[in-house]
């Protein structure tokens, strides 16, 4: 409004060099309404807000906005946003799926359309991949479709981990959330660390099932992996057999210095010598996962509680590596009850190392109409709560 009052003190001053006359008074009057009008409407709009757009319009909670807000926070205007959320629904993504898309990759919203987003979705389509393939691709990669060429590098992979599923099921894994797998370099960090991984004797859709940190070797860098493959065969694991990508994954996520202490603890607690922890570690390298303290109260546990021959674990040493509260403990408790009751001869080992699914079967539900309370029991050790009677 102020504006507007400048401006007709202006037209009446500048009489001479603008003559209102000329401008009829019909015409300045619709014309200073529609000013006026505009003035109005102009200072009544509020600013974009990228905070009210991620809650209102993309369905993210206020704490995820927050977060997100500040990867975006130079957007001013909806239009691109807009175009990016008609284009992932478009591809048949849910507004739950969407809204998870944005929460991890807020700058998905700044991504064109045009000549980013649908291109290599038109690729992705000249591959083959049905709808719902891209729409999961989408869903748990967003940021390498953003970033690179995703076509050419799903060409590579999709063989190696032989099929589609298993290799988006390798990406949505924790360690390479957002497709990180899709990203690396294929020429200059991909292909160098596969050809290891393959001298070494490792078939690369296992990788996955070591472990986060175990498909995570597939995008460091070269020469890290060099140095960790020497790390795994420094613990005695021949290359090739079917333990060698456990130690990778196992050296891939705890420090030289970490590894040292707790194998030192084991020869401790165990009273063994280096070459009878050997036998451990080549055997169950995963076992040096383990905090120091759990190794610790594990291994007293069945020495002192169960007590088992530390030769006996040496040679088994899966034992180390269940847990103590939600698996040792229950089953050693269940095991001591049948055994009082005349009605179980089995060794505590064959209770631990079955599936949790054959152990209720066999050890709960078998025994059920003559220890009907033997289900609580261990329901509730397996929840921390052991009676004082029964504490092991």
């Amino acid at each position: 409004m102020l504006r507007l009052q400048k401006r007709l003190l202006s037209l009446l001053r500048d009489g001479g060099a603008s003559p209102l006359p000329t401008f009829p008074l019909t015409s300045l009057r619709r014309h200073l309404c529609a000013t006026a009008t505009a003035t109005a409407t102009t200072s009544t709009e509020s600013p974009f807000s990228v905070q009210d757009y991620l809650v209102n319009t993309c369905g993210l909670t206020r704490a995820q906005s927050l977060k997100a807000s500040r990867f975006i926070s130079h957007l001013r205007s909806p239009s691109n946003p807009d175009a990016v959320l008609a284009f992932l629904s478009g591809l048949g993504l849910s507004s739950s799926d969407i809204a998870a898309v944005v929460a991890a990759d807020p700058k998905f919203l700044c991504s064109r359309v045009d000549e980013t987003l649908a291109p290599r979705v038109a690729k992705l389509r000249d591959l083959g991949l049905s709808p719902s393939k891209i729409a999961r691709l989408v869903l748990i990669g967003a940021p390498a479709l953003r970033s690179c060429d995703v076509a050419s590098r799903l060409q590579f992979w999709i063989p190696l981990f032989g099929s589609f599923d298993e290799l988006v099921n390798a990406v949505s894994r924790g360690a390479l959330g957002g497709g990180a797998l899709l990203r690396r370099d294929i020429d200059t960090v991909v292909k160098p660390n596969v050809e290891l991984l393959l001298r070494c004797g490792l078939k690369i859709p296992h990788l996955a099932k070591t472990g986060l940190s175990g498909t995570w070797v597939l995008v460091c860098s070269p020469e890290k992996l060099q140095v960790l493959v020497a790390r795994a065969d420094e613990l005695g694991v021949p290359r090739g057999s079917g333990q060698f990508m456990y130690a990778l994954a196992t050296v891939s996520c705890v420090t030289q210095e970490k590894l040292a202490a707790r194998m030192e603890l084991l020869k401790k607690t165990l009273g063994c010598s280096d070459d009878m922890l050997k036998i451990a570690v080549v055997k169950h390298p995963s076992l040096l996962r383990s905090s120091e303290d759990n190794l610790r109260s594990t291994v007293e546990f069945l020495i002192n509680k169960v007590g088992l021959e530390p030769e006996y674990i040496v040679r088994r040493p899966a034992l180390i590596t269940y847990s103590l509260k939600a698996r040792l403990e229950p089953r050693y408790i269940v095991m001591k009850i049948l055994q009082g009751k005349g009605l179980l001869s089995s060794d505590y080992c064959s209770l631990v190392v079955v599936s949790e699914r054959y152990f209720r079967s066999r050890f709960i539900e078998f025994y059920k109409e003559s220890v009907p309370e033997l289900a609580d029991v261990y329901a509730a050790a397996r929840a921390g709560k052991i009676p004082p009677d029964l504490k092991p």
